[in-house]
Parts: C-alpha cells; structure tokens; sequence
C-alpha cells in the first residue's frame, strides 16, 4: 500500500514534452491575446489548454508585440519540456476595430444571412476580389429585428455577427465567417533565405498569392540587395519590414585607414570586425601590424582612425 500511494505522489513531477511553432502574425477577435491565437501548430497540449493561458489584453484598433520568451515562460508552467520555433523575437497581434454597426427591423434567415455576409465584405473590397464563406455558427432563434457588426482581420478574413433580438433585448448570435482574395503577383523567395543572408534579385520570383493575405509590404526589388532579418522559406512572400539595407562595410571586409597627423596623413589596410555606416565608429585590425584600431566611417568608405589599442 505504501508503495503505491508512494507512486501516486511522484506523478505530479512526470513531465510531457510539447511542440509549438508560432505565428509571426495573428489576428485576434476578442480583446484577450491566449497561447492558442499566436500558434500556428502544436503538438503535446490539446487546444482547450492553450486557450486558457492568457498573454495579455488588447484595446480594440491596436496593435500588440507579444514577446516569445515570455509565452515560453507562460508555457513553461503546463510543460517542462517544449520543442518551438522560433525562440526569440516578437509575435505582432492586431485586435481589428468593428467596422460596420447597423440595425434593420428584418427578420433573418440563415441563407439571407449568407448572402447579406458577402455582399457586406464584397462592398469592402477592390474590384476582381472574390469572397467565400467558411463557416457558420450560432443559430437563428425567435425575433423580430437583428443588428449586424462586420469585424474585418488582416489576413483577408472577415466575421458578420448577427444579433437577434425581440422586443428590443437580443436573443441570440448567428455568425458568419468569410475569407477574401484578391490575386496578385508579388515577389517571393526563389530559394530558403536564412537570416543575415544578402536578398539580391535573382533569389526572387514573381507568383500569384492573395494580397489580402499578407501581413507586410512587398519588397520593391529595385531596392536589392539587402540583409534580411528573418527566414524565408521557398516561395513565402518577401516583406521591406524584415530587410535592411546593405552597411558601407561589412564585417571582414578590406578597407583603407588613415591617421591624420600635423601635415601629414598615414594610411594603412585594415580588416573591419565590425559593420558599420558613414557615422558610426566600428572595430578594425590593422592587417600588417595586427593591431585593433577604432575609427570612424568616412565616405568612400573609408575609416579615419581615432583610436589604437596598446
């Protein structure tokens, strides 16, 4: 007996492990952010679990980085052993405003629902976008007039809630949700793109894709190269918010280095450990002599050397 309820007592310190990637940018319809609305997949925990640890609050018609080390932290609590991807960076979250808020003394049916839903979101949109309905949800119960809130999410995702009421107190709620596309051709990457790799033009396709569903601005290519601050996997759509621009000198690149003296300027070759722009003062080591030297980045580019290591 004793050895039993010895066991019963180690369960509680068993630990599962889990699998979690999360989303770069999620859209959320309520103003509470959970676990489950930044994942994009995840194994290990079902969803009823994600959806009840709760990251933060969200003011409607805002926008909210969520820190990826703090949801693991959240996580932690749940799993002591999770696999995710990434580890580091921010998750943005949008909580769209209520677009649209008006009444009619109609009553509804479920397929006048439908067809006033798309009508709603097609009016919302450019000419040659389509929309289709996903799902539904809710029920149509006694009434004599509803209201309707159209609630649009980035992503080209939009929800109609319906609100029925009697005798002017609601009833119930028929929802009705939509996904928009408008297609166009967009850069992506031709090839996996890691992070800190220079994007130049021949890493980049043109294909078709719903621009409705992006959630950046498509690089202007006249603008390449550049570094890129994330990864891009084959095919994914390239966006100006995860690029920079290339530095006036790059780490391990060749670079003349001067020290201006009372009537006389002294050059040297210098290796830069350090990138850096025309402004910024950055690391450098002086190839013959082997000395680390500071200097500052001057047009050309060149470095104008305002300090030497003993």
């Amino acid at each position: 007996m004793k050895r039993v309820i010895f066991l019963f007592l180690l369960l509680p310190f068993f630990s599962f492990s889990m699998f979690i990637q999360f989303l770069d940018f999620s859209t959320v319809t309520t103003n509470s952010i959970t676990v489950y609305d930044v994942a994009a997949t995840f194994t290990g925990i079902d969803a009823t679990s994600l959806k009840n640890i709760t990251l933060a609050y969200i003011p409607e018609d805002t926008t909210l980085d969520v820190n990826v080390k703090y949801v693991l932290q959240r996580l932690s609590r749940v799993a002591t052993q999770i696999e995710a991807t990434p580890t580091f960076g921010y998750i943005k979250v949008y909580f769209p405003p209520v677009l649209t808020n008006e009444s009619t003394t109609a009553t509804l049916t479920e397929d006048f629902a439908k067809e006033l839903s798309k009508k709603l979101v097609l009016s919302r949109l450019p000419d040659g976008a389509t929309v289709k309905i996903v799902s539904t949800y809710g029920s149509i119960v006694q009434h004599d007039n509803f209201d309707y809130d159209v609630i649009e999410s980035i992503g080209g995702s939009f929800l109609v809630r319906f609100s029925l009421k009697e005798k002017g107190r609601t009833r119930g709620y028929f929802n009705v949700n939509l996904i928009a596309e408008y297609i166009r051709k967009i850069p992506v990457a031709a090839r996996n793109i890691n992070y800190g790799e220079q994007i130049k033009k021949e890493d980049i396709v043109y294909s078709d894709i719903n621009i409705l569903s992006l959630h950046g601005t498509p690089v202007d290519i006249s603008k390449l190269p550049m570094i890129s601050k994330k990864y891009f996997k084959i095919g994914e759509p390239i966006y100006e918010e995860y690029l920079e621009e290339i530095p006036d000198v790059v780490v391990g690149q060749l670079i003349f280095g001067y020290v201006e003296l009372p009537g006389v300027k002294v050059h040297a070759l210098l290796r830069a450990m350090e990138s850096g722009n025309v402004g910024d003062v950055i690391k450098a080591r002086n190839v013959d002599t082997g000395k680390i030297v500071y200097g500052l980045v001057v047009k050309g580019p060149m470095l104008r050397v305002v300090e030497v290591s003993k």
